[in-house]
Protein backbone atom coordinates (compact mmCIF):
# COMPACT_ATOMS: atom_id res chain seq x y z
CA UNK A 1 0.00 0.00 0.00
CA UNK A 2 1.35 3.14 -1.02
CA UNK A 3 2.26 5.40 1.98
CA UNK A 4 0.12 8.51 2.49
CA UNK A 5 1.11 11.94 1.41
CA UNK A 6 0.76 15.88 1.78
CA UNK A 7 2.11 16.16 -1.67
CA UNK A 8 -1.35 16.43 -2.61
CA UNK A 9 -1.03 20.66 -1.24
CA UNK A 10 0.52 20.75 -4.95
CA UNK A 11 -1.25 18.84 -7.02
CA UNK A 12 -5.14 19.79 -7.15
CA UNK A 13 -7.15 18.69 -10.59
CA UNK A 14 -5.49 19.47 -13.20
CA UNK A 15 -8.75 18.86 -15.30
CA UNK A 16 -7.36 20.83 -18.67
CA UNK A 17 -3.91 19.28 -18.26
CA UNK A 18 -4.84 15.68 -17.55
CA UNK A 19 -6.87 15.65 -20.78
CA UNK A 20 -3.86 17.41 -22.84
CA UNK A 21 -1.51 14.52 -22.12
CA UNK A 22 -3.73 12.22 -22.07
CA UNK A 23 -4.38 12.71 -25.49
CA UNK A 24 -0.73 12.88 -26.65
CA UNK A 25 -0.60 9.62 -24.87
CA UNK A 26 -3.33 8.23 -27.07
CA UNK A 27 -1.28 9.50 -30.21
CA UNK A 28 1.15 6.98 -29.32
CA UNK A 29 3.69 9.53 -27.49
CA UNK A 30 6.03 7.58 -25.21
CA UNK A 31 6.81 8.59 -21.80
CA UNK A 32 10.37 10.06 -23.02
CA UNK A 33 8.77 11.88 -25.64
CA UNK A 34 5.98 12.96 -23.60
CA UNK A 35 8.73 13.81 -20.97
CA UNK A 36 10.15 16.31 -23.51
CA UNK A 37 7.10 18.07 -24.71
CA UNK A 38 5.85 18.65 -21.31
CA UNK A 39 9.64 19.95 -19.48
CA UNK A 40 11.47 20.94 -22.80
CA UNK A 41 8.90 22.31 -25.18
CA UNK A 42 6.98 23.67 -22.19
CA UNK A 43 3.53 22.67 -24.06
CA UNK A 44 1.31 23.29 -21.01
CA UNK A 45 2.05 26.76 -20.94
CA UNK A 46 3.32 26.61 -16.69
CA UNK A 47 5.48 28.76 -14.70
CA UNK A 48 8.54 29.12 -13.52
CA UNK A 49 10.34 25.98 -14.94
CA UNK A 50 10.52 24.10 -11.25
CA UNK A 51 6.46 24.40 -11.24
CA UNK A 52 6.18 23.39 -14.78
CA UNK A 53 8.42 20.25 -13.57
CA UNK A 54 6.49 19.65 -10.91
CA UNK A 55 2.70 19.27 -12.40
CA UNK A 56 4.30 17.61 -15.64
CA UNK A 57 5.80 14.87 -13.24
CA UNK A 58 2.17 14.83 -11.18
CA UNK A 59 0.20 14.79 -14.55
CA UNK A 60 2.04 12.11 -16.19
CA UNK A 61 1.80 9.99 -13.01
CA UNK A 62 -2.41 10.26 -13.28
CA UNK A 63 -2.42 9.90 -17.21
CA UNK A 64 -0.32 6.89 -16.75
CA UNK A 65 -2.48 5.00 -14.26
CA UNK A 66 -5.53 5.02 -16.49
CA UNK A 67 -6.06 2.23 -18.97
CA UNK A 68 -7.02 3.02 -22.61
CA UNK A 69 -10.25 2.90 -22.55
CA UNK A 70 -10.20 5.54 -19.36
CA UNK A 71 -7.76 7.55 -21.47
CA UNK A 72 -10.15 7.63 -24.86
CA UNK A 73 -13.05 8.45 -22.28
CA UNK A 74 -11.04 11.18 -20.64
CA UNK A 75 -10.14 12.69 -24.11
CA UNK A 76 -13.45 11.66 -25.92
CA UNK A 77 -16.18 11.75 -23.44
CA UNK A 78 -18.25 14.28 -21.98
CA UNK A 79 -17.65 16.76 -19.43
CA UNK A 80 -18.79 14.60 -16.82
CA UNK A 81 -16.96 11.23 -18.03
CA UNK A 82 -14.21 13.61 -18.15
CA UNK A 83 -14.20 14.61 -14.64
CA UNK A 84 -15.12 11.52 -13.16
CA UNK A 85 -12.01 9.86 -15.15
CA UNK A 86 -9.69 12.61 -13.67
CA UNK A 87 -11.21 11.57 -9.75
CA UNK A 88 -10.58 8.13 -10.23
CA UNK A 89 -6.89 8.87 -11.58
CA UNK A 90 -6.47 11.08 -8.73
CA UNK A 91 -8.09 8.06 -6.50
CA UNK A 92 -5.93 5.77 -8.33
CA UNK A 93 -2.67 7.59 -7.61
CA UNK A 94 -3.41 9.46 -4.18
CA UNK A 95 -4.36 6.82 -1.04
CA UNK A 96 -5.36 9.86 1.12
CA UNK A 97 -8.09 10.75 -1.35
CA UNK A 98 -9.25 7.10 -2.15
CA UNK A 99 -9.78 6.55 1.49
CA UNK A 100 -11.48 9.72 1.81
CA UNK A 101 -13.83 8.94 -0.74
CA UNK A 102 -14.23 5.43 0.27
CA UNK A 103 -14.83 5.96 3.98
CA UNK A 104 -16.79 9.54 4.56
CA UNK A 105 -17.97 10.45 1.00
CA UNK A 106 -19.40 6.94 -0.20
CA UNK A 107 -20.55 6.36 3.20
CA UNK A 108 -22.68 10.02 3.65
CA UNK A 109 -24.16 8.82 0.24
CA UNK A 110 -24.99 5.46 1.33
CA UNK A 111 -26.30 6.58 4.33
CA UNK A 112 -28.66 9.52 2.36
CA UNK A 113 -27.02 12.23 3.74
CA UNK A 114 -26.91 14.70 1.34
CA UNK A 115 -24.85 18.06 3.35
CA UNK A 116 -20.56 18.13 3.24
CA UNK A 117 -19.22 19.58 5.94
CA UNK A 118 -15.46 20.76 7.57
CA UNK A 119 -16.03 18.26 10.38
CA UNK A 120 -16.05 15.64 7.88
CA UNK A 121 -12.96 16.00 6.97
CA UNK A 122 -12.14 17.29 10.53
CA UNK A 123 -12.88 13.78 12.08
CA UNK A 124 -11.53 12.30 8.66
CA UNK A 125 -7.67 13.91 9.59
CA UNK A 126 -8.31 13.02 13.06
CA UNK A 127 -8.51 9.49 12.22
CA UNK A 128 -5.96 8.80 9.81
CA UNK A 129 -4.03 11.14 13.00
CA UNK A 130 -4.25 8.09 14.92
CA UNK A 131 -4.23 5.48 12.61
CA UNK A 132 -0.95 6.70 10.95
CA UNK A 133 2.07 8.03 12.61
CA UNK A 134 3.15 10.20 9.74
CA UNK A 135 -0.20 11.85 8.88
CA UNK A 136 0.12 12.45 13.03
CA UNK A 137 3.83 14.17 12.33
CA UNK A 138 1.95 16.25 10.04
CA UNK A 139 1.23 20.33 10.92
CA UNK A 140 -1.66 21.98 11.24
CA UNK A 141 -0.91 24.33 7.75
CA UNK A 142 -0.66 21.09 6.10
CA UNK A 143 -4.00 19.72 6.89
CA UNK A 144 -5.85 22.38 6.32
CA UNK A 145 -4.21 23.20 2.87
CA UNK A 146 -5.26 19.19 2.31
CA UNK A 147 -8.84 20.32 3.49
CA UNK A 148 -9.19 23.04 0.71
CA UNK A 149 -7.70 20.60 -1.60
CA UNK A 150 -9.94 18.22 -1.03
CA UNK A 151 -12.92 20.47 -1.20
CA UNK A 152 -11.61 21.93 -4.45
CA UNK A 153 -11.37 18.58 -6.34
CA UNK A 154 -14.53 17.73 -5.20
CA UNK A 155 -16.11 20.77 -6.06
CA UNK A 156 -14.41 20.78 -9.63
CA UNK A 157 -14.92 17.72 -10.11
CA UNK A 158 -18.85 17.62 -9.30
CA UNK A 159 -18.69 15.42 -6.22
CA UNK A 160 -20.11 18.51 -4.26
CA UNK A 161 -21.66 21.86 -5.03
CA UNK A 162 -21.86 24.86 -2.76
CA UNK A 163 -25.46 25.98 -1.75
CA UNK A 164 -24.56 29.10 0.02
CA UNK A 165 -22.90 28.67 2.88
CA UNK A 166 -23.26 24.57 2.77
CA UNK A 167 -22.08 21.64 0.55
CA UNK A 168 -24.49 19.33 -0.51
CA UNK A 169 -23.36 16.20 -1.88
CA UNK A 170 -23.44 14.79 -5.74
CA UNK A 171 -23.53 11.16 -6.05
CA UNK A 172 -21.77 10.40 -9.27
CA UNK A 173 -24.04 9.76 -12.10
CA UNK A 174 -22.16 7.60 -14.19
CA UNK A 175 -22.80 6.62 -18.07
CA UNK A 176 -22.79 3.20 -19.38
CA UNK A 177 -19.28 4.01 -21.51
CA UNK A 178 -17.98 4.94 -17.87
CA UNK A 179 -18.77 2.00 -16.45
CA UNK A 180 -17.66 0.13 -18.90
CA UNK A 181 -13.90 1.80 -19.27
CA UNK A 182 -13.74 1.20 -15.70
CA UNK A 183 -14.43 -2.15 -15.92
CA UNK A 184 -11.53 -4.13 -15.25
CA UNK A 185 -10.42 -1.83 -12.34
CA UNK A 186 -10.56 -2.49 -8.31
CA UNK A 187 -13.58 -2.48 -6.64
CA UNK A 188 -11.61 0.02 -3.37
CA UNK A 189 -11.06 2.37 -6.06
CA UNK A 190 -14.21 2.23 -8.64
CA UNK A 191 -17.01 1.59 -5.71
CA UNK A 192 -17.84 5.08 -5.18
CA UNK A 193 -19.02 4.95 -9.18
CA UNK A 194 -20.71 1.44 -8.91
CA UNK A 195 -23.54 1.90 -6.62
Amino acid sequence: MKKYSAGLVKKPTFFREMIQVGGLKLQGLEQKELKEKLIKENILKITPARRNKEISAAVLVRVNALNENELLLLVNGSVKDKKQIVMLSIMKTERLVREFINEVYLEKIELGQTVFEDVDLNVFFRRKAEEEEAVAKWQEVTIKKLKQVFKKILRELEFIKVEGKKLELLPPLVSKEFLNAIDDEDLAITKVFRR
